[in-house]
C-alpha cells in the first residue's frame, strides 16, 4: 500500500474541511485549483485520490459535488514523548495531531504518545514510534501501560503481586521499577496499538495542532 497522504491530497483536503467550514457548501474546480496552486486536471486526480481513501464522496455529473466524510478519519492529540527507559517529563500541551482511520481506534479519547529510548525493544517499541493509548486508571498484570512515575510518564508492563506495583521493561539491560508506597504513581493509560512509519507503506500523518481539521 503506497503512501495516502501526499502532499497534494493534504494541502487539498485543508482547503476543503477549510472552505466547508467558512461556507457550508464544496467549493467549485476553479476555487480548488486557484487555492492550491494546482492545475484543473491534477485537482481532479487529488479528488479521485481522497475519494479512494474514503476522505470524500463526489456524485459525478453535479456542480460540487463534492462531500466530506467525516466519520472516516479522526485526529488523534500526540501530547509529547514518552520515555521507554527511566521516566522523564512529558509535554503538557497538544503541539502535533496524528490522522489515522477510524476503523483501527475503536476506543474513545485516544491519546498518542512518541516512544524515546529502549527498554522495550523487546516488545517492539523503538525510539520514534508512536503509541495510541487508551486512558484509564487501572491495569492488570500484562498490560502494557503508559504510568506517572516520579514526576514523568513511563511505558512498560504491569505488574502486581503480593500487592506490589512493578514496571517491567522489555530488554534485559534494564531493571524494573519496584513502586512504592512514597512514590508519586499513577496509571494514566494502556497502550493499545503501535504505529511506526516505514517509509512509503504508513498508514497515518502528522500534523502540526494549528492546522485544520477535528475530526
Amino acid at each position: 500500500m503506497g503512501k495516502e497522504w501526499t502532499e497534494n491530497r493534504k494541502k487539498v483536503a485543508r482547503f476543503l474541511e477549510q472552505y466547508f467550514e467558512r461556507h457550508g457548501r464544496a467549493p467549485s474546480m476553479d476555487e480548488i485549483a486557484s487555492a492550491t496552486g494546482l492545475w484543473k486536471r491534477s485537482v481532479e486526480i487529488v479528488l479521485k485520490g481522497l475519494e479512494k481513501i474514503g476522505f470524500i464522496e463526489i456524485t459525478p455529473g453535479i456542480s460540487r459535488g463534492i462531500r466530506l466524510l467525516e466519520g472516516a478519519y479522526r485526529r488523534v492529540p500526540l501530547v509529547g514523548d514518552v520515555k521507554a527507559g527511566p521516566p522523564a517529563w512529558a509535554q503538557e500541551e497538544v503541539v502535533e495531531y496524528i490522522r489515522v482511520d477510524r476503523n483501527i481506534v475503536p476506543f474513545d479519547d485516544p491519546v498518542a504518545l512518541r516512544v524515546e529510548g529502549y527498554s522495550m525493544r523487546d516488545a517492539g517499541m523503538l525510539p520514534g514510534d508512536i503509541v495510541l493509548v487508551r486512558q484509564q486508571r487501572a491495569a492488570n498484570t500484562g498490560d502494557t501501560v503508559v504510568a506517572y512515575y516520579n514526576g514523568g510518564l513511563t511505558v512498560k508492563k504491569f505488574e502486581y503481586r503480593d500487592r506490589h506495583i512493578r514496571l517491567l521493561p522489555a530488554n534485559p539491560a534494564y531493571q524494573p521499577i519496584e513502586v512504592s508506597i512514597d512514590d508519586e504513581f499513577q496509571i494514566v493509560g494502556r497502550v493499545m496499538l503501535l504505529l511506526r512509519d516505514l517509509g512509503d507503506c504508513f498508514n497515518f500523518t502528522i500534523e502540526s495542532a494549528d492546522e485544520p481539521g477535528g475530526f
